[in-house]
């Protein structure tokens, strides 16, 4: 949820706390990117100053905030916590980590942040706002209408607080009061579109369907990229019984926003009662976005079958569940000729059974689904009790459904960063980015073969274009040449092997290797190179369905056995442990032999040995960005959710940006 974020510049920060004038530039760089919306450079320019001077409070401060925006909340919260521990009165910061708080969700943290900020700052109409917020999702509804008025006492011109409270006074039942909220908004802010779809859920509630249709209307006149306007305006149009009408309105909601999950649904429920094709593709869709949504089509089929019985019986097969009772004595079975039975509503006229809020009969679990429908046409709507309804200053609308806590599973398939390998360096291209890290053993080969070529490690891949692929066999030739010459020279198998893997013949690299390793058995970088050329050879020769994924991680939602059985005799797999192992028995300090063994045993499913081999080469290595990344993957699967947002905001905070990517969609 986005609330009010405003850039503190805090003119108060005194440059002498900044000894030496660089250190000055980069923070002020780092704050100013903030403002530009450059958030990942901000984080480069702000880690320049924490490394610099770990003790000051406003870099992590600022860091944090810079994180927040592309929401990293979990590694905001960890720099609120060192700017504070630092800093112990410091009300923004306590401010933003109750913001932090909030999206993770941890609602009592995020009131006492508020709480601990007003006692430093009272008359701040902000913090007062967030903390009504918090409340509302705690369900203090009081303590948020009193926080919002507080905050409206402050700054009476702050549209957004009247909208806030009028949700508050929403799920309170207090309509006309929310309506009055409304109005003051509008009266401020008479194009403010968030104001006219608020009004318009009020009405909707107080089921004056024609008032909420034009004030949906008005919203999307003045914002037609407002997804939930489109989303009501369809649910009005159905309830108003213009069921083709309301297909539109629902197309264009989901394609604004495809993760409306209730658009899916009564678009599917539209399709259904108009037989048009596609309303079952639709309900899969909710189901997947909304697992709520799944349970509420199993009671829709149950009621429909219930009515398919009465209209051939006369009455209702028991189930299962009801056999086993009738046995015990606890039920009666229903039949034709008892007087108690029943009747169901419209049942003579054929007419389908009106579905209950909360209908407990028949042995059946009450509803959990926080959503009603009033007959089996109409669309779905949600509880408004169960809703809060947030709007920011710039009038995007958020709705959370509170207490409820669901987690959405979602099947998606993330990709491990890829194994370090031996490569070769071209100093003519645009190759300049595949430079990552230092090794003492490639620079030594480089000295010895005096840069030609030119060798790297590193996990990003080489372009083989025509004309490299031309180069590397002219290369191999000459190899070739050097080693008829001397047929014990290891220097010149193993060149002539990184050509090899380069071209993709990895038979032929990994038969170079073996020489290699034959004549000189302590040549780390050829057992590290055979174990990924076999690595390679193994992915290359996986067929599909059968085997694993090489490089992916299923995150389900549901948490993976970290004792699940392991891929123990897959191909080659032991035997490029034993490589790596052999690597490591002879320089326990080369930490892409620790990297690509966990990535090793990813693949074969032991998924806590992955994890101690990331920690063993961040231990090493700290700004080992790819560890982080590969390590908050394999924790995400195993349902540590925490660590796992931790270690790839750390990531991201290193320069792999594409963490943040996976953060926001999948941790918060």
């Amino acid at each position: 949820m986005k609330k009010i974020f405003t850039i503190l510049l805090l003119t108060g920060i005194s440059l002498s706390a900044f000894p030496q004038l660089n250190i000055d530039q980069y923070f002020y760089i780092g704050r100013s990117r903030i403002y530009f919306g450059n958030y990942v450079s901000a984080i480069e320019n702000l880690n320049i100053v924490i490394k610099l001077r770990p003790n000051l409070p406003e870099p992590y401060y600022f860091r944090g905030m810079a994180k927040h925006y592309i929401d990293d909340y979990r590694g905001a919260k960890n720099d609120y916590d060192k700017a504070i521990d630092i800093k112990p009165f410091y009300p923004e910061a306590y401010m933003y980590r109750g913001m932090a708080n909030y999206e993770l969700k941890n609602y009592k943290e995020a009131l006492s942040d508020y709480t601990k900020a007003l006692e430093y700052k009272s008359d701040d109409q902000a913090i007062y706002t967030n903390r009504g917020i918090a409340k509302a999702a705690l369900e203090d509804l009081d303590g948020a209408i009193q926080d919002y008025t507080s905050a409206l006492e402050i700054d009476p011109l702050q549209a957004n607080t009247f909208l806030n409270r009028s949700s508050a006074k929403q799920m309170k039942n207090d309509l006309e009061g929310a309506i009055k909220d409304c109005d003051e908004a509008i009266k401020i802010r008479p194009h403010f579109a968030g104001a006219y779809l608020m009004r318009g859920i009020a009405k909707f509630e107080k089921q004056d369907y024609a008032s909420a249709l034009k004030d949906y209307d008005l919203c999307i006149r003045l914002d037609p990229k407002m997804a939930q306007a489109f989303a009501n305006r369809g649910i009005v149009k159905h309830k108003l019984d213009d069921t083709r009408g309301a297909i539109p309105d629902y197309d264009m909601a989901i394609k604004l926003n495809p993760e409306i999950a209730v658009a899916w649904l009564n678009r599917g429920i539209a399709k259904e009662s108009l037989k048009i094709p596609g309303f079952e593709a639709d309900f899969a869709v909710a189901e997947q976005l909304d697992p709520k949504f799944a349970q509420y089509r199993k009671r829709i089929d149950a009621e429909q079958e219930k009515e398919k019985q009465r209209r051939l019986y006369g009455f209702v097969l028991p189930t299962a569940n009801q056999k086993s009772q009738n046995k015990n004595g606890q039920n009666k079975q229903a039949n034709a000729s008892q007087p108690n039975q029943p009747a169901a509503s419209g049942a003579t006229s054929g007419q389908p059974n009106a579905l209950a809020q909360n209908n407990t009969t028949n042995g059946s679990a009450p509803d959990t689904t926080a959503v009603e429908r009033e007959n089996n046409k109409g669309p779905v709507t949600q509880k408004r009790a169960r809703r809060n309804i947030i709007v920011n200053t710039g009038g995007e609308v958020t709705e959370t459904e509170i207490a409820r806590g669901m987690v959405q599973n979602r099947n998606v398939k993330i990709e491990l960063k890829p194994e370090f390998i031996i490569s070769i360096f071209h100093k003519d291209s645009v190759d300049y980015h595949r430079l990552q890290y230092y090794s003492m053993e490639v620079d030594a080969i480089n000295r010895k073969n005096n840069n030609q070529p030119f060798m790297l490690i590193t996990n990003k891949p080489v372009k083989n274009d025509d004309w490299r692929s031309e180069e590397y066999n002219d290369n191999i030739g000459l190899w070739d040449k050097t080693i008829q010459n001397n047929k014990k020279n290891p220097d010149a198998y193993f060149n002539r092997a990184i050509y090899y893997e380069l071209l993709k013949n990895y038979n032929q690299a990994i038969e170079d290797y073996n020489r290699t390793i034959k004549i000189d058995g302590r040549n780390v970088l050829a057992y590290f190179s055979r174990a990924n050329a076999t690595m390679k050879r193994v992915d290359f020769i996986r067929m599909p369905g059968i085997l694993p994924e090489p490089t992916t991680l299923n995150i389900n939602g549901a948490k993976a056995a970290a004792d699940a059985p392991k891929e123990e005799k897959i191909l080659d797999y032991e035997d490029i442990l034993k490589d790596y192992e052999s690597i490591l028995y002879m320089n326990p300090r080369f930490i892409f032999a620790w990297y690509n063994m966990g990535n090793t045993k990813v693949k074969k499913k032991d998924y806590l040995g992955a994890i101690n081999d990331y920690s063993k080469a961040i231990e090493l290595e700290p700004d080992f960005a790819e560890a982080y990344f590969n390590r908050g993957l394999t924790r995400i699967f195993l349902d540590d959710m925490e660590g796992g947002s931790l270690d790839l905001s750390k990531a991201g905070e290193l320069g792999l940006t594409d963490a943040y990517n996976v953060i926001k969609r999948y941790c918060n």
